[in-house]
């Protein structure tokens, strides 16, 4: 029985000190960026931030142009509904307000889609901007990391215990 346990001690023992692929290495380090605070204080952050604001603001205002641009057309198309409607009855009546209902419908889908296409324009340029600053930092991080010995970096708010904070280094850099 004493041999059985032993035995199966070394064998963990044993399993312990095989490194495998993918594994972190026992003398590889872990650093950890605070992004929140790079995305605060770096000027080209703080940049594709500005830009995607601006992006925004230029989404609000384009729809609203379109919304009365939308208003003036309904109140045109009012009237002229009006004067067709003038001294008809029943079923041409009917036929009248079905022509504008249909009109509207269509208007409605049309501006719909009008602003969803430049909601996309706009939104792409914002992101096309954010992930040039983001493949900025990766180069900067990827660098610091190199020089400071850390194989693995991780966002500061996944680390419970231990690593190194780059942070300040990645800041110097990004100065440079």
């Amino acid at each position: 029985m004493g041999y059985g346990v032993l035995g199966l001690l070394l064998l963990l023992a044993g399993l312990l000190l095989i490194s495998l692929p993918g594994e972190a290495k026992k003398d590889a380090d872990v650093g950890y960026i605070d992004m929140e605070h790079l995305q605060q204080v770096l000027p080209k952050f703080i940049e594709a931030q500005q830009y995607y604001r601006e992006m925004e603001v230029e989404l609000r205002s384009f729809a609203q142009y379109k919304e009365t641009e939308f208003r003036n057309t309904m109140a045109r198309w009012e009237r002229e509904k009006e004067q067709e409607l003038k001294g008809k009855e029943g079923k041409e009546r009917e036929e009248i307000e079905l022509k504008y209902t249909s009109r509207i419908e269509q208007e409605i889908a049309k501006v719909e889609k009008e602003i969803e296409k430049k909601r996309q324009e706009l939104l792409s340029l914002a992101y096309q901007k954010m992930d040039e600053t983001r493949r900025w930092l990766e180069g900067i991080v990827e660098t610091v990391a190199d020089e400071e010995g850390v194989s693995l970096v991780l966002e500061k708010s996944a680390v419970f215990y231990g690593g190194v904070d780059l942070t300040e280094k990645v800041l110097q850099a990004a100065e440079d």
